[in-house]
Formats: structure tokens, sequence, C-alpha cells
């Protein structure tokens, strides 16, 4: 039966979509649809059936697919459906979201507010421009390799190289040990391991593989099948003998749909641009997850779509406004990568905001932050190293006492 307009449509049905769904039903919304083209909801997490997930959110260390069932369980709700094989391929404002699915078909829904939760994507070895040939098996990506082992697909060879050495990239290690692969190295181009250094010793140590930290990857070899790859470092050129390369990280938000529906994309994050609430530029359009960056924990994704999910829900009931214009924009030096929000409203103080998503650009020398508010410094931190791959928070209380006759919030390194 084709769905009617809901009252919201949550558009994803990962960490962040379907613990804003939670929100949307613990705070009595009317009906809820979720939606998500993949064949079964839950995101990356079900295909992940090592340790880790949901801490920050769950308060356990679960498994992915642990995790999944426990998202899934808490929103069995008569107000909610979810359709899975369903994509949402435009939004329109209104807004108006064209759906197209097996149980669906062609559809046209009227929602009087739309969660877009599409997550995250990772870039193949093409868009990292990595040369040498072609070959027709071996070079995945990390969702690729969890996802084949998940559903029983044979995984080429049996020594395994992995490009990354990011939070996922040791993850990649206990996907191989259940697909009876033996990962024979990790590449780094960076001079350090983006993850911790003591995961990292475990890894060199106990596990005796080895770690090439300031190495590129410069070939990979292979016709059929992949035969090795080629790097080079600071101990120079080297070829290691392999079956299959995984590409880790690199991640980037999967955001063609907001972008191709006109809402506004922050160029540094590639993703929606929102306020402290989750709103877009688009009116009852509202955004949460790693498809405003990446990336953060499944924890992290869920406890931002549950605040979103609440917010939602304020602005159904009418205690809430839509995306004002008047937001301050949040603004952050060329020192950092990115921040998130990138708008700061202060006509809804009382609803939840998301937490502060700020990294650096590169690894160097020590440096402090500090957020201004025209030339009064509100918040700062001492000067330390930060890395590319960790998230640097920064309290909203001291920002919202202080933010009501701002014109603009600076995120900087001047003191």
């Amino acid at each position: 039966m084709p769905p009617s307009d809901p009252d919201c449509l949550v558009i994803g049905a990962g960490p962040a979509g379907l613990a804003a769904a939670h929100a949307l039903v613990n705070t009595g919304v009317g009906s809820i649809l979720v939606v998500d083209r993949d064949e079964t909801p839950g995101g990356l997490p079900q295909y992940c059936r090592h340790l880790g997930f949901g801490w920050g959110y769950t308060h356990r260390l679960e498994t992915g697919p642990a995790f999944t069932r426990r998202l899934l369980g808490a929103i069995q709700h008569p107000s909610l459906r979810l359709l899975a094989r369903t994509t949402a391929t435009a939004i329109r404002p209104g807004p108006a979201v064209d759906l197209l699915g097996p149980e669906c078909g062609v559809i046209t829904l009227h929602p009087r507010a739309v969660i877009v939760a599409t997550g995250i994507r990772e870039r193949p070895r093409a868009a990292r421009l990595v040369p040498g040939s072609r070959p027709e098996r071996g070079v995945m990506t990390t969702g690729q390799l969890q996802q084949m082992v998940a559903r029983g697909v044979p995984v080429p060879g049996r020594r395994l190289a992995v490009v990354g050495t990011e939070h996922v990239a040791f993850s990649v290690l206990l996907t191989a040990r259940h697909a009876g692969q033996r990962v024979v190295a990790m590449v780094e181009p960076d001079e350090r391991v983006a993850s911790y250094a003591a995961l990292a010793a475990i890894v060199r140590h106990a596990a005796r593989i080895p770690i090439h930290v300031g190495t590129r990857v410069v070939n990979i070899l292979g016709g059929r099948q992949v035969e090795g790859i080629e790097i080079d470092g600071p101990s120079g050129p080297a070829r290691i003998p392999c079956d299959s390369v995984v590409f880790s990280g690199d991640f980037i938000p999967d955001s063609v749909l907001a972008q191709a529906s006109g809402i506004a994309i922050d160029p540094r994050t590639r993703g929606p641009v929102v306020d402290q609430h989750g709103r877009t530029d688009m009116p009852g359009v509202f955004a949460a997850g790693n498809v405003l960056r990446a990336v953060e924990s499944s924890g992290f994704s869920a406890i931002e779509g549950a605040r979103v999910g609440t917010c939602v829900a304020a602005y159904l009931g009418g205690s809430a406004t839509a995306w004002c214009a008047a937001s301050r924009p949040v603004e952050a030096a060329p020192d950092f990568d990115y921040v998130v929000p990138q708008r700061w409203t202060t006509d809804d103080g009382r609803l939840p905001a998301i937490p502060f998503s700020l990294r650096v650009r590169t690894t160097g020398a020590p440096i402090p932050i500090a957020v201004k508010i025209g030339d009064r410094v509100v918040w700062s931190d001492a000067a330390r190293r930060r890395r590319p791959h960790r998230r640097i928070g920064i309290p909203q209380g001291p920002i919202a006492r202080a933010a009501g006759d701002a014109t603009c919030i600076e995120v900087c390194t001047t003191l």
C-alpha cells in the first residue's frame, strides 16, 4: 500500500535517521515515514560484526548488528512505517519529496517536515588518483569489504593490504579475520597513525602487522587479480605482495540529494549548511548525522539524530520555527578544516543543540583555539597538537549566552 503524506519523512535509516525516528515517536508525532535505499535498514553498522558501536548513545559496547537491532527495536510503533529499497530522488520547497521504490512506486509526498540523514560514502581508488593497473578483482573500499563479508560473498585472495590508519581502517582487520584474510600491511600517507597510538602499537607488536607511515601507494599490480602494491616512503620504494587492497576512510557526505534539491551546501564539509538545531535553509527540511560532515562515530551520529528529531517535533508542534534567515554565521579560520553547525540561531534556546564538530586541516605545531564574538573571546582552549581525524569539542553554553547581539561567531587560533 503506497504511503500517505506523513507528518515527518526521514530519509536514511542509519544511526542518525533511526535515532531521529525514535525521538519523533517518543514525542508523540502523529505519523512518521522512514525510507532507505538499501535492502535492509541500519546503515553501515549492520555490516560490521565487531565491537565498538553506539557507546555514546546507548552506553553499551556492541557489535554493529546488535546496535542496529537496538535502534530498530526502539522504533516499533503504530505511528511509524519503514520502507527499504526506497530512494528519495528530489526535495522541493513545501516540502515535497519524490520517492521511488517497489512498495510505493513513483510518488510525491508532502510531509510537514523532512530529516535528511543519508550518511556518508567512501571515495574509491579512482577518486583518490592512485596510479597503476586496473585488476578485475581485489580492489575494494572498506564498505565493499564489510558488505561482502556480511552477505557471505567470497573475498578474493588471502593476503590483504589496507590503505589508511583511521579508526575505520583498524576495523578492517577484524572484518578481514572473519573473511579468512590475513592483513599483510597498513599504509598511511601521513607521518603518524591517524587512530590511537596504543591501537597501532598492539597491531604492530601483537598482531605483527607492519604499518608504513609517511608512505604512499604509487602502483597497484595485477591483471585479472591484484598481485601486489608498490609503495614509496622514508625507506624508499618497496613492493608488498598481496591479493586484495582495501582503501579505507576518505569519507565524504552523501549529500547528492541535498545538493541537487537546492539546499545550501558548505564547500568545506560538502554537506548541508545547518544551524545548531539541524535546520537547513529550505524551510521544514532538517539534516543530521554524517551527511553533515565526514566522519563521526555511529554513537555520535545517533545522538545528533535524536536531538534533531526532538527539534523537528517542536517545529511540528508549533513551538519552534523553520530556518531563521537572521541566524549568525559560525566561521572557522583557515587553520581548521571545517566547523558544524555553520549557523547559530538565538530564537530557540530551549531546544537541544547538536554538538560542535571541529577539525584541524593537518597535523602540525600545537595551536590554541578561541571562539570570538565580536572582539570578545567567549571560550578558549590551550595550544596543543591536534589530529585531523579527531573531533574537537566546543562547549555551547558560552556561545549561547553571548550570541544575542552577535553578527558573526568566529572559531580561530588567535586569542
